[in-house]
């Protein structure tokens, strides 16, 4: 079997598209298609299910993909190792929710582009669910995420830290002076959250559910800032992580509210694929995120 047909068959397995798959390669479509037909000849099996346009991995495709991973995987060390330069080059592709890019965990970003500017990071701002999916079709080299530990198959949690997750008030709002309220009396005011389906905000509404109570949403919005911006002017209550709301808390704009007996803990989780390859970039990066500080 050639690498260069192992190469295109875990692209085309990953994406479950030839044309996506050759555009990514730079290869015409009907060189992709080639490059599968000789596989399939040489092992006498059918690699994908056709559909129409639609295809996916056959039974003989999974089996042959397990071991795809691990020849890509050592050929990457094995050029690393003989093609390694002084001063690392190539490109990293990242996944990251909006809430970590609205904080001081951006520092480890651009410091590891000061250290090292050949290497171009792409970072996408992206739910958990398309940072999840993307990390599964090697979209992303690395994704973090904000949420409760997650734990797959061949993936590492390269690091984690735990994030408290806080309701918070204008400073001149009626719950700024309490030290300590009852969840039913939070819910008496309106909130600003997060769009439906984040992290946070399904924790919490998946307790209230399980209590049989509910919030008024007045206003959601993937954008941290702006949630912040619509609690300072008593528009409502918000929900966000703590590491995003110091500055607001120093500039004494808002205040925490401390519900009885509730609170809420994630954790910012750097994960990457273990079944793919880790290129010098990689490495780079892992050295640089064992030793950043955060929170």
């Amino acid at each position: 079997m050639e690498l260069k047909n192992i190469r295109t068959f875990i692209k085309v397995a990953e994406l479950e598209n030839f044309t996506l798959a050759a555009n990514q390669l730079g290869y015409a479509q009907s060189t992709v298609t080639a490059q599968i037909q000789q596989l399939e000849n040489e092992l006498q099996a059918n690699l994908f299910e056709r559909n129409g346009k639609r295809i996916r991995l056959s039974a003989a495709g999974k089996l042959l993909l397990e071991y795809a991973y691990p020849i890509r995987k050592y050929e990457t060390m094995a050029l690393n190792q003989f093609h390694h330069t002084e001063e690392p080059a190539g490109q990293l592709n990242i996944g990251i929710m909006e809430t970590l890019c609205a904080s001081d965990f951006t520092n480890l970003f651009l410091e590891f582009s000061q250290k090292y500017p050949k290497i171009s990071l792409k970072i996408n701002v992206v739910t958990t669910l398309e940072a999840m999916a993307g990390l599964n079709k090697g979209v992303f080299d690395f994704i973090f995420l904000l949420d409760k530990k997650i734990i797959r198959p061949h993936w590492k949690t390269f690091r984690c830290f735990p994030a408290d997750i806080f309701f918070f008030c204008a400073a001149g709002h009626p719950l700024a002076s309490q030290e300590e309220i009852e969840v039913e009396r939070l819910l008496a005011y309106p909130f600003i959250l997060t769009e439906q389906g984040c992290n946070y905000r399904q924790v919490f509404e998946s307790y209230l559910e399980s209590t049989g109570k509910h919030l008024e949403c007045l206003t959601e919005i993937g954008h941290t800032s702006y949630i912040i911006q619509a609690v300072c002017r008593q528009l409502g209550i918000g929900l966000l992580p703590a590491f995003t709301l110091s500055n607001a808390l120093q500039q004494k704009q808002i205040a925490l509210i401390h519900v009885k007996n509730y609170s809420i803990r994630l954790y910012i989780q750097a994960i990457y694929n273990t079944q793919r390859c880790i290129s010098l970039p990689m490495q780079v990066f892992l050295n640089e995120l064992k030793d950043f500080s955060f929170l």
